[in-house]
């Protein structure tokens, strides 16, 4: 028999559009079970969407599996037909083992008693018996960090205090399968840290952990593999560096989508700056091209490292002296990271007619992090405390992962720093034992 906790087979879950509906067809499938009759339900009715479409995958005693996917993925609801909450229309799931769960703040709390009451009532749903629970209650309370509140009623804790609880709980029964779903950032740093060395601690005494999060950080240093979900659907399972570039890419291009739809096309020129677009009216940029450095067309998706070239389209309405053309570039969670600035290189111009002109910079080799950026185009004039004109977000791009290399960052890093990496012995020094090249 082989030695598996988990074992999923071609799940699938359908919802309802509206509540109404999920009524409706819900009474409508018991009264068909009721009377024997099939209820057809691997199939999608009127007003009804897949929320997870045939997942399969199998997770063997002391593994952890880390399942990653944008908002509406899926996560979540595999997580709960996992737990039993969630009966699947298709499909079966098996657990072998006690089953620990922690999958919403305050799920299976009774708001009215006190946070030492629902220990031993949530404990006791858990399958730890009462002895059990005395027996470690005073270790619950102190993992939980709520020694001061343990007899408050918990209607009044926070989500903080919410989490901590259901945690210690879940963790101190020592499941032998322990199901956490994106919860645990809710807390502090400290608790945080307190959580996952527990979980490695469990995983190292035989716990598999199925594990949902949007961190890359947390499921690199707790998963040993990986699902990458995307419309209720697993469109790769892998190591977990693979799930991790998968999720960044979809995030990048979801991203650059939303980057789009918010770029401003009026023509006007509002006199200050709340607006995406800007300026006297001196000169004006209708139009910056991100290119392929290598076939001069434009490109959206470029690999890490790769050369691009940023042309624009400039019309100068006025006699312009000491002119400076500037970008500026803008992270997904982070402004100005960079700047490109023609007096900065060196591209120096006395002055420039009334005209039309196209400004073309060739970045080479940028050391960019994988993510999308955002461009943002002013044209301005030495000693000149204004933009004559200022369009931000006028472009975007994105910078794929490697697939030579992960590229670990938490929070998300911007520029990666290449760097000649020597180890030594401390006791003789003139060898390195390691180095990168």
């Amino acid at each position: 028999m082989s030695d598996w906790t988990i074992r999923a087979e071609g799940l699938s879950k359908k919802f309802g559009l509206t509540l109404r509906q999920s009524m409706i067809y819900g009474v409508r499938d018991a009264a068909h079970r009721l009377l024997g009759k099939d209820v057809h339900a691997e199939t999608l009715r009127h007003g009804e969407f897949w929320a997870v479409r045939e997942v399969s995958f199998e997770l063997r005693r002391g593994e952890s599996l880390a399942i990653m996917g944008v908002n509406g993925s899926g996560k979540s609801t595999l997580l709960r037909i996992l737990n039993g909450v969630f009966l699947p229309d298709a499909g079966k799931a098996m657990l072998r083992g006690r089953v620990g769960a922690l999958i919403a703040a305050g799920a299976g709390f009774a708001p009215l008693l006190s946070g030492r009451e629902n220990i031993f009532l949530n404990g006791s749903l858990l399958g730890m018996s009462q002895e059990m629970l005395h027996e470690r209650l005073d270790e619950i309370v102190a993992f939980a960090d709520l020694a001061e509140f343990i007899d408050m009623p918990i209607k009044h804790y926070s989500s903080g205090m919410f989490v901590r609880l259901g945690f210690a709980i879940a963790a101190i029964s020592e499941p032998e399968i322990l199901l956490v779903d994106e919860v645990l950032a809710v807390g502090d740093l400290n608790f945080q840290k307190k959580c996952y060395d527990y979980l490695l601690r469990l995983k190292r005494q035989g716990t598999s952990i199925v594990l949902v999060s949007h961190s890359p950080g947390t499921i690199w240093s707790i998963c040993d593999r990986g699902l990458f979900m995307h419309r209720g659907m697993i469109e790769l399972q892998g190591s977990v560096e693979d799930v991790v570039r998968s999720y960044d890419q979809m995030n990048a291009a979801i991203a650059a989508k939303s980057l789009r739809t918010q770029t401003s096309s009026a023509e006007e020129l509002p006199s200050d700056y709340r607006g995406h677009r800007g300026g006297t009216g001196d000169a004006y940029i209708n139009a910056v091209r991100v290119l392929s450095a290598e076939t001069n067309q434009p490109k959206e998706v470029f690999e890490f490292g790769e050369s691009f070239v940023l042309e624009a389209d400039v019309e100068i309405r006025a006699l312009l002296e000491l002119p400076l053309f500037r970008y500026t570039i803008d992270a997904m969670h982070y402004r100005f990271v960079t700047s490109i600035d023609s007096h900065e290189q060196r591209m120096d111009l006395s002055e420039i007619r009334p005209g039309r002109y196209v400004w073309r910079s060739a970045v080479e080799k940028p050391n960019l992090m994988p993510g999308t950026y955002r461009i943002n185009a002013n044209v301005t004039k030495k000693n000149f405390g204004a933009h004559l004109f200022f369009w931000n977000g006028i472009a975007e791009f994105q910078v794929k992962h490697p697939n030579d290399r992960f590229l670990y960052s938490e929070p998300s890093a911007v520029l990666l720093l290449e760097t000649r990496m020597q180890l030594f012995d401390a006791r003789q020094d003139t060898t390195p034992m390691a180095c990168n090249g």
